[in-house]
């Protein structure tokens, strides 16, 4: 029987097993407890625009029980536009940033600093149903992979605005229950605009039934997932980067929108068209100049455009975005707006109180603090149940909340929106028919996102398979070169 080298053995056995039992016998902590010895500054990284409302309520996280330790919060500006923002951070990132930050990001960012390992998961943080109280869109923006990498700001949707001047004159006895559908607001749209009642008259003759953002951009991206989620479609491209384009579902959608837009321009009035061809290059500045005019029946917009309709002094209400008849788990309203992530370069301590300020920036008083000072709507739902003194008209867009969407969160979600936006804009204008454009646009997104993304592994178990594997290999070659011997 052939002798081993029993000592070589042993060493090599103990060498294994002190690299790998701090894994196994001692699973590693997601985040520790704060040391009170230990007192965090920390830096909130976020845009100008959204500087004025961490200012605001920057004394009340430190005197309050999220902020215990904090000595100091500094607010530094990523600059004013998005791409200012995303530049800054990309290098704050790369370039190793600060030990205690958060950081402000777009809603469609997450997968690319969470797949860069840029951000921490935040699971281990959370309360359970923490994020039920939360803009469900909003959560669904932050969270890649099914972990929650971002915790919700400040919220951002797509609503339904309508004329109730013409409603009232023609259709006496209206309610909403009158377009909550597609289909229902079709035909709202072309009782009117076909003067079923009589009474339109010649001022009335560039009056449209819709507008809403239908040029080849992000905006029409986002109206895009919002017709096919009214038709129940909530994961035409996954973060795992499963395409699910090229369906009976969102064919549909697009079909019955397609035949909304008369595919030369002939106008909408006497026929079955409620959207102008020329409605086709709209975005948010022309649409909403449409319907400031007075032009149209229903538009699709941001909240932005309530206080502009208010100083029109106009007579409008507003509803959740239509959904299809028949369908069943719709979503119609993207959402906007901002979320905020903690670095994985802040460790420890500082890592604790980091989490604690985005908890406080989403919690009742700086959510408040964000519609009043800086006219942000709240990302937390009860703040539009139960609105501050004078804020009431925000209730208006409380039956929306449900209803929100995420954009697809993948790190590769730039090409696959510029994908989508030419495919979506060609049907549209007739260029290309609903069902070539879907084969064609689930190709190209099939060669953006390729093979599913795996999900990051937990740090140290890859170590300690590293190490077992490396030592049994050792050990295996003393063997056989022993037994050779």
């Amino acid at each position: 029987m052939p002798k081993y080298n029993k000592k070589a053995l042993i060493v090599l056995g103990s060498l294994a097993l002190l690299m790998t039992s701090t894994f196994f016998l001692f699973p590693i902590r997601v985040h520790s407890k704060p040391n009170s010895s230990q007192v965090p500054m920390l830096t909130i990284y976020v845009t100008d625009q959204q500087k004025p409302g961490v200012d605001f309520v920057t004394a009340d996280f430190l005197t309050s029980p999220l902020g215990s330790g904090v000595t100091a919060v500094t607010v530094t500006s990523t600059g004013t536009t998005a791409n200012e923002q995303l530049a800054f951070l990309q290098t704050l990132m790369t370039g190793g940033t600060a030990t205690a930050a958060v950081i402000g990001l777009d809603v469609v960012w997450t997968a690319v600093f969470a797949s860069n390992g840029w951000i921490i998961n935040l699971d281990s943080y959370l309360d359970p149903n923490e994020m039920d109280d939360y803009v469900a869109g909003l959560v669904d923006a932050g969270t890649w992979n099914n972990h929650l990498y971002a915790y919700p700001y400040f919220n951002n949707l797509g609503i339904l605005f309508y004329r109730e001047d013409l409603l009232d004159l023609h259709m006496p006895g209206w309610s909403e229950a009158d377009f909550d559908t597609w289909e229902e607001l079709q035909d709202t749209a072309n009782y009117i605009l076909n003067n079923d009642s009589g009474l339109l008259t010649a001022a009335d003759a560039d009056l449209v039934g819709y507008v809403g953002q239908f040029d080849a951009y992000e905006g029409g991206v986002v109206n895009f997932f919002e017709i096919i989620g009214s038709n129940g479609v909530l994961d035409a491209v996954t973060s795992a980067g499963d395409v699910n384009v090229n369906t009976q579902d969102v064919n549909d959608a697009l079909a019955f929108f397609k035949a909304l837009v008369p595919p030369q321009y002939t106008g909408v009035q006497g026929n079955d068209y409620i959207i102008p061809r020329y409605g086709l290059v709209h975005d948010e500045g022309s649409s909403v100049g449409k319907w400031l005019a007075n032009e149209s029946i229903f538009m699709r917009q941001w909240p932005f455009a309530y206080a502009s309709s208010e100083d029109n002094h106009m007579d409008f209400g507003l509803a959740p975005l239509p959904h299809f008849a028949g369908a069943t788990g719709y979503r119609t309203s993207c959402v906007g707006g901002a979320i905020l992530a903690v670095p994985t370069a802040t460790t420890g301590v500082a890592r604790e109180a980091a989490v604690n300020l985005t908890k406080f920036l989403g919690d009742q008083l700086a959510q408040e603090a964000e519609l009043t000072e800086v006219s942000n709507f709240p990302a937390l739902t009860s703040v539009y149940a139960s609105p501050p003194t004078g804020q009431e008209w925000i209730m208006n867009f409380t039956d929306q909340l449900p209803l929100t969407l995420s954009r697809p969160v993948h790190e590769d979600y730039p090409l696959i929106s510029n994908v989508i936006a030419d495919y979506f804009s060609d049907l549209l204008s007739c260029q290309k028919s609903v069902d070539d454009a879907l084969v064609e646009m689930e190709r190209d997104l099939n060669d953006i996102v390729g093979a599913p993304v795996p999900e990051p592994e937990i740090p140290g178990y890859s170590i300690a398979i590293l190490a077992i594997t490396t030592a049994l290999s050792i050990g295996l070659v003393v063997v056989v070169r022993r037994k050779r011997k």
